[in-house]
């Protein structure tokens, strides 16, 4: 019968030893010092694919401080948001509000949930700073603070961790997610060191970006810049000064790419698909849609040999906490001999199992389908 007196006693005291931690001052990724008075309790994402910090950090109920997001999560990645929905029910039900490009934020809305936090993305800043409602929130008490996992995603991504840590009172959590994240990523780049850089090309949500012909890249940012931090020579920047954009197909002819590889998602987008990587993905209409863009006119010519591979792989995991998986992946299929043990998918599945409770469901993050294969079809 003590027990339960001892329990709450202890929980009393750790509720007092964090209290006891605030105020705190924290650096966000804009540069930005902001004084947290308080543990936040209702909290609102201006991305909702940043739940997934939320699971490393807060892992048994990720949800259990959010009053509302923008829910770009079930638009950009069904299958994930279908997971989030199967463990955490409630999440259907967090209020939706839209923190649109343009800035046009309705601030009444945003204040009638309460919020005490707001975690918004890098990217976002210039729409936010273009409205009113930093300055509202300054008046209000109101904290506002940035991460990044897409605009530099494998030095930001750990500096995001830490951060969202420290103002959750969740450093423990972080820590341990951090020295795993960084203990793969450092062998990951010992073992590229000395090895041959690839001239490569990344069609970003191939055949759906751009004008959905050929061919939308990345050049210092996303995919694009996440291959030049591992040592591949990136021909997105090369042909490209801006962020993102279409390089013409006669171009990758002449060049012909060392590796060609195409991200894909199974969101829509205008009404047009991509190759649908994620959970429950199906392989069969993987293969058909690669198969469909490679088969694109005059694509075959962007092949040094016939017995050239495409390389295929999920949209998403540039721009997540999730990320160093999705650097192995580029590692695997950038250097496909020296990476030939590693396995990317046991690696992500290791990493739900220790660091959050994500049930462990099917999903396809990967596939390659080689010009071989389609003259035999044709044939």
């Amino acid at each position: 019968m003590l027990m339960r007196p001892v329990l709450m006693l202890l929980w009393l005291l750790s509720a007092g030893a964090q209290a006891a931690d605030y105020p705190r001052v924290v650096i966000d990724l804009a540069g930005r010092s902001v004084t947290l008075p308080h543990a936040p309790q209702r909290i609102v994402l201006q991305d909702s694919n940043d739940v997934l910090a939320l699971a490393l950090l807060e892992r048994e109920n990720p949800l259990r401080h959010l009053v509302a997001w923008d829910n770009n999560l079930a638009s950009s990645d069904p299958g994930l948001w279908n997971v989030i929905q199967q463990r955490w029910p409630e999440a259907r039900n967090v209020q939706t509000l839209a923190f649109p490009q343009s800035g046009q934020l309705d601030i009444e809305s945003l204040l009638r949930t309460h919020p005490d936090l707001i975690i918004a993305r890098l990217s976002a800043r210039s729409a936010i700073e273009n409205t009113v409602l930093e300055s509202v929130l300054q008046r209000l008490g109101i904290a506002l603070i940035y991460v990044d996992s897409e605009l530099d995603p494998l030095v930001n991504v750990p500096r995001s961790i830490e951060l969202l840590g420290r103002v959750l009172g969740r450093e423990k959590q972080a820590q341990a997610y951090l020295d795993y994240y960084r203990r793969q990523l450092s062998s990951l780049q010992q073992h590229i060191n000395g090895l041959e850089p690839p001239r490569v090309f990344v069609e970003a949500r191939a055949g759906q970006a751009g004008g959905g012909g050929c061919c939308h890249t990345q050049g210092h940012s996303g995919w694009g810049l996440l291959s030049e931090h591992l040592g591949a020579i990136n021909l997105g920047s090369h042909y490209m000064r801006s962020e993102s954009g279409d390089v013409a197909l006669e171009t990758l002819i002449l060049s012909k790419p060392d590796v060609y590889l195409m991200t894909g998602t199974q969101r829509m987008r205008n009404g047009v698909g991509a190759i649908p990587f994620g959970y429950a993905a199906d392989n069969a209409k993987i293969r058909a849609e690669m198969e469909r863009l490679m088969s694109r006119p005059g694509f075959n010519a962007t092949a040094q040999s016939p017995g050239q591979c495409v390389q295929g792989l999920s949209h998403q995991f540039y721009n997540s906490v999730f990320n160093v998986v999705g650097a192995q992946w580029l590692a695997k299929i950038y250097w496909p001999d020296a990476f030939a043990g590693l396995d990317p998918d046991a690696e992500y599945r290791r990493l739900i199992q220790n660091f959050t409770t994500l049930p462990d469901l099917p999903f396809i993050f990967h596939e390659q389908v080689c010009f071989e294969e389609l003259d035999t079809k044709a044939g």
